[in-house]
């Protein structure tokens, strides 16, 4: 009969190791169906994941922080602005997204909204200016005028002393603005409707392409103004208004380029913009401008959707005296601080006084 193994030899490792757990060279059942079911949860997961690839930060994050970098180094820069106050106001000028700009008639709009476009293409930045309210003639004549620095009206009027020096001494702004990277588009007959605007952009990208990556080269396009947008869909006109307001905002967002909607103001709102005064601290120029968003006609609520809403205001006018002062107030914006920036407009065009003024409201942002 055999010798049986000493117990206790496996404690002291003169005899054969026995395993401490009976059941560990056993292999566990598997079951089929659940282990299908898992491979499958698993897959289904995998495909959810691939899905949502994009929209995860992590897709897009080392795109993001390179562009930071870019813009802190100047290779990103934003479509510059012709005012230095207006500028420090908005970062350093125009950055890629939607702006605002409201106005009363005769506020200076479109003379404000042209400087903006001509600085741009002065600075080599495509610039594409839907004017859906003037035509060839008085465009041509403001921007000829702004860039000779003569009174536009003469030139479009045709008065003989300001028309005799367009091939003269106003020769070198006309060789100027033909060679300049700016496009006019005007509206037809029945309009022009808002859903052009994404095919418009983008032939002016695809014109003027970023050679090193997205960001590298500014854009800007002025809608003015947004009232006289058409649809082919039939809306009423404040459907019709948001709809192309957030039809911009996208364009912005997807081709890296500035779009500005001019606006008219509400008629009830006229008198907040021409100087009354509501009361203490409320007068043009003090306060919070955050009071003017949403003083646009029928477009109250794409100024709290844009990047920034920008409102012309000006002091009131009278007879006999110089032109009053003007104030542009930066009345919201995502990335910078409500603020009242000074500015003079004679008729023709807006310039800084001789020291910039700005008043930022402290605090806010």
């Amino acid at each position: 009969m055999p010798k049986l193994p000493d117990p206790s030899a496996r404690l002291t490792g003169e005899g054969p190791a026995l395993p401490l757990d009976p059941f560990e060279d056993t292999v566990p059942m598997v079951d089929p169906a659940a282990e299908e079911a898992r491979a499958k949860a698993e897959a289904e997961r995998a495909e959810r994941l691939a899905a949502l690839g994009e929209q995860r930060v992590g897709a897009f994050l080392e795109e993001a922080m390179r562009r930071m970098e870019a813009r802190a180094e100047g290779s990103e820069r934003p479509v510059p602005v012709p005012w230095k106050a207006v500028a420090d106001a908005l970062g350093g000028g125009l950055w890629p997204g939607l702006f605002t700009v409201v106005g009363n008639t005769g506020s200076g709009k479109t003379q404000f909204a042209l400087q903006l476009a001509l600085e741009a293409a002065k600075a080599n930045v495509p610039v594409l200016y839907i004017g859906l309210e003037l035509g060839p003639v008085d465009l041509s004549a403001r921007l000829i005028g702004l860039l000779a620095g003569v009174r536009w009206s003469g030139l479009y009027l045709g008065e003989p002393a300001a028309v005799s020096g367009l091939r003269t001494r106003h020769a070198p702004a006309v060789k100027a603005l033909r060679e300049l990277p700016f496009h006019l588009e005007f509206g037809g007959p029945f309009g022009w409707s808002y859903d052009q605007l994404e095919s418009k952009v983008r032939t002016l990208r695809e014109a003027y392409p970023e050679p090193n990556g997205r960001g590298s080269r500014p854009m800007l396009v002025v809608l003015d103004f947004l009232q006289l947008v058409a649809s082919t869909e039939g809306e009423d006109i404040r459907e019709r208004i948001a709809r192309a307001s957030y039809a911009a905002r996208a364009v912005a967002r997807s081709m890296d380029v500035a779009v500005v909607l001019v606006s008219s103001t509400s008629r009830e709102n006229y008198a907040a913009l021409d100087g009354a005064k509501e009361g203490k601290g409320n007068g043009l120029g003090e306060g919070s401008p955050r009071r003017l968003v949403g003083l646009g006609k029928e477009s109250g609520e794409i100024e709290y959707a844009c990047d920034a809403a920008l409102v012309l205001a000006s002091e009131p006018w009278t007879d006999g005296q110089p032109p009053p002062a003007f104030w542009l107030a930066v009345a919201k914006g995502r990335a910078v601080k409500p603020c009242w920036v000074r500015l003079n407009f004679d008729g023709s065009a807006f310039s800084e006084p001789p020291e910039p003024q700005q008043f930022t409201v402290p605090g806010r942002r």
